[in-house]
């Protein structure tokens, strides 16, 4: 059941989407970034093997 916020339903499910969505998109920022830096590692070790 959804509660009934009246008059500020717009503001009230604005910030729940915007709780939801920031957190999911630094979550998938991060998981990029990490990525990203390990194949510049791996990179780096492989060009300093040779």
């Amino acid at each position: 059941m959804l509660p009934q916020f009246e008059t500020n339903a717009a503001f009230i499910w604005a910030i729940v989407i915007i709780g939801i969505t920031v957190p999911a998109l630094l979550g998938i920022y991060a998981g990029l970034k990490a990525r990203m830096a390990k194949r510049r590692l791996e990179r780096l070790q492989a060009s300093e093997t040779r």
